[in-house]
């Protein structure tokens, strides 16, 4: 397999690096090989940043150009010594080698500020930390030396103290740039090793001179340098420095052991340094002092780390806390909308099922106002504990508010998750139960529609008589669609107009439509499939001029969102028929939802009064614009003294308040002339027109002439 390019071109400069410990230390031959080396490794670097092509270019730039003067500056010296014969201090050398320091550290400045835009308070005292500490030893052994050395002009001492000072900006620089988050890329930790090959030789230079007096350097040192040009050439060859100066996510800050160790060895350097002037002379009390400040550092940095420990230790717990739920230690809602997220992702990957379940405890209002709440919330935590016996390590029972609970079941379909539930349900502590409604979630939808889907199939349950579980849909995701829509006409008693038509649902063969909608209302599908129909008669096209048109919404359904969604903002001409009237309990509860849709237009009629006791309660509390009469009342009127005297009653009492009155059901000739004697207002049956896919004409085919005159 053939090698990279960059590794090709690097291989010479490495074996130059090797080499170079084999030549005679201060020969001409010795001096060319560094420079060979290095400018090869140059050339590698700036091909690299060509070719790749980094998005903030003038970092790379920046830091060759470092490099690149520092190249200069050793081809000068080279030119001086084995050329010129001598050695000359200050020199075009380092008027050369200095600005390169800045080069390098404006290019880590920049690098700095693309990894981390802001600023870095916690990043920026380390690095201060650690040059200080740095900075003591090179101000005792390196600096104070040069201002009292009497061989040197005030120029020398200048220049001389820009070489440390220029080290300590660039170590500054690089523990910055340790401390940036990001990824530890190859080329992150290649120029990384870059800088602290140099730093590393500059510290051993400096130690030589001390030590010495600056006789010659080891070959070591100088082949340090030299491993500091070959790792910047090899990060700026490798193609992970495209992303190097990218912006990096936002984490936590962590204090670590290694980085507070790191800090605790930079605070140490000033008293150790203390320390060592006294092992050459320095007076005693220095001893005393240095010692005392390595004990109280030692001390501050152990109390540091065991406050450290303790809050990440209360920050794991406050984490633990964050995700349940106080009261009965399961899942709270958070963690639940966390956690059902990653349940779609992993059942999307896998190609499984998943379950989702809502399950509420039946009368638990009664059993508090029964038992008080202390008794109330044992019940809630007891509850919580014994379903989760049912559960695998892989399900989640999670608190969803009050006395509602949510279940993930991965793996399992509707069926599955059926009787997992039940089994819980049988466990309810006290002679409890509670009310389930499970769905499998389609694959497609958000998790919140999938938690919409299952508290449908939970009402469900709760309508269909509680203490059970209801899947939701005949299969997951299944929904039954209105696929068709047909209109009867309704009839003006006094004119013989067609006024209105009534849009009603039909389902190809399902000659029963009455029981399609009760199937879908035991699987929990009922308001979807409301809201279905209503969205296809809305749609119908063509409605004539002046008519209104009557949609049926069962009281169950009238509140769900589903439905809502399926009716538009603007209702003008449509009448909402409120069916299943019978059924109705809490007026005042419904009464919100009327008001708003008459506010956007729509009147509101009120279905089958009639075949009910309470119809006269119903129409004092809802106020109806339209009181449709049930055709058990109306069918025979004719002939039943009865049946005329109620259906008059009726009629005065809705026209008091204001109220339009329509007859269902008419099919006889001598009913329809018995209503309109009656006062009703309008009639709509077989007699005036049967369902069908057209509208009506303006005048009813079914209706006599004599109507329009007949007494109101």
């Amino acid at each position: 397999m053939a090698l990279p390019l960059r590794v090709v071109l690097l291989s010479p400069p490495l074996a130059g690096v090797v080499g170079y410990l084999w030549t005679v230390p201060g020969s001409l031959a010795q001096a060319l090989l560094y420079l060979v080396v290095v400018a090869w490794a140059m050339a590698v670097a700036a091909v690299g940043v060509l070719r790749n092509r980094p998005a903030r270019s003038r970092i790379w730039w920046a830091l060759l150009a470092g490099m690149g003067l520092w190249f200069l500056g050793d081809s000068a010296w080279t030119y001086l010594v084995f050329v010129g014969g001598r050695e000359p201090f200050p020199s075009l050398a380092d008027a050369v080698f200095l600005p390169g320091y800045v080069a390098l550290a404006l290019g880590m400045y920049w690098l700095v500020r693309g990894r981390r835009p802001g600023r870095d308070r916690a990043a920026l005292l380390d690095a201060s930390v650690v040059a200080t500490g740095v900075g003591v030893l090179a101000g005792v052994f390196v600096l104070l030396p040069l201002a009292v050395d009497d061989e040197l002009a005030l120029l020398g001492k200048l220049v001389a103290s820009a070489y440390p000072l220029g080290d300590l900006l660039v170590l500054a620089m690089l523990v910055r740039l340790a401390s940036t988050p990001g990824a530890s890329t190859p080329a992150f930790r290649l120029l990384a090793g870059s800088f602290t090959a140099s730093l590393v030789a500059d510290a051993a230079y400096n130690v030589v001179v001390y030590v010495n007096g600056g006789s010659t350097t080891p070959p070591w040192v100088d082949a340090s340098w030299l491993l500091g040009y070959v790792l910047f050439a090899a990060a700026a060859a490798d193609p992970s420095m495209r992303t190097l100066s990218e912006p990096a996510p936002e984490r936590e800050e962590v204090l670590t052991r290694r980085r507070l160790l790191a800090l605790a060895l930079a605070c140490a350097l000033a008293p150790v340094t203390a320390l060592v002037q006294a092992g050459l002379g320095q007076a005693p009390e220095v001893v005393i002092t240095s010692v005392g400040s390595l004990v109280l550092s030692a001390l501050v940095l152990t109390r540091m780390a065991g406050l450290l420990e303790r809050v990440r230790a209360q920050a794991v717990q406050l984490a633990a806390l964050a995700a349940v739920d106080g009261l009965t230690g399961v899942a709270n809602r958070r963690t639940l909308d966390l956690e059902i997220s990653r349940a779609c992702a992993r059942a999307r990957a896998a190609g499984q099922p998943l379950a989702v379940a809502l399950l509420d405890l039946d009368r638990f209002k009664a059993y508090n106002d029964r038992h008080g709440h202390r008794a109330g919330d044992r019940l809630l935590k007891e509850a919580a504990a014994a379903w989760q016996e049912v559960l695998g390590p892989d399900d989640l029972l999670a608190r969803y508010g009050g006395e509602e609970f949510a279940v993930l079941l991965p793996g399992r379909d509707g069926e599955a998750a059926r009787r997992v539930l039940d089994r819980a349900r049988a466990l309810t502590p006290d002679g409890q139960s509670f009310s389930a409604g499970v769905v499998v979630w389609d694959g497609a939808e958000e998790p919140g529609d999938a938690l919409g889907r299952a508290d449908e199939a939970l009402y469900a349950a709760k309508r269909g008589g509680r203490d059970q579980v209801r899947v939701w849909g005949a299969q997951p995701g299944a929904r039954t669609v209105a696929t068709a829509v047909v209109v009867q006409p309704l009839v003006d008693l006094r004119t013989g107009a067609v006024v209105a038509h009534e849009a009603l649902a039909r389902f190809p063969g399902e000659p029963d439509v009455a029981a399609v909608f009760a199937r879908a209302q035991e699987q929990g599908t009922g308001p979807v499939l409301e809201a279905s129909a209503l969205a296809a008669a809305l749609a119908l096209p063509g409605r004539p001029a002046g008519t209104l048109l009557h949609v049926n919404v069962s009281v169950h359904a009238l509140a769900e969102p589903v439905v809502l969604q399926a009716l538009p903002a603007e209702l003008a001409g449509v009448v909402v028929e409120l069916t299943e009237a019978g059924r109705l309990g809490d007026h005042a509860a419904l009464g919100p939802v009327l008001a708003d849709l008459r506010r956007r237009g729509a009147l509101v009629a009120l279905d089958d009064v009639g075949s009910g006791a309470a119809d006269l309660r119903r129409l004092v509390d809802l106020r109806p614009d339209v009181v449709k009469v049930d055709r058990a009342l109306v069918a025979g009127v004719h002939a039943d003294a009865a049946r005329r005297a109620l259906l008059g009653a009726l009629v005065t009492c809705a026209h008091e308040l204001g109220m339009v009155v329509c007859a269902e059901g008419v099919e006889e000739d001598a009913d329809l002339r018995a209503l309109a004697a009656l006062g009703v207002d309008q009639a709509q049956g077989w007699l005036l027109g049967r369902p069908g896919p057209r509208w009506a004409g303006r005048a009813a085919a079914g209706a006599p002439a004599a109507v329009a005159g007949a007494p109101a």
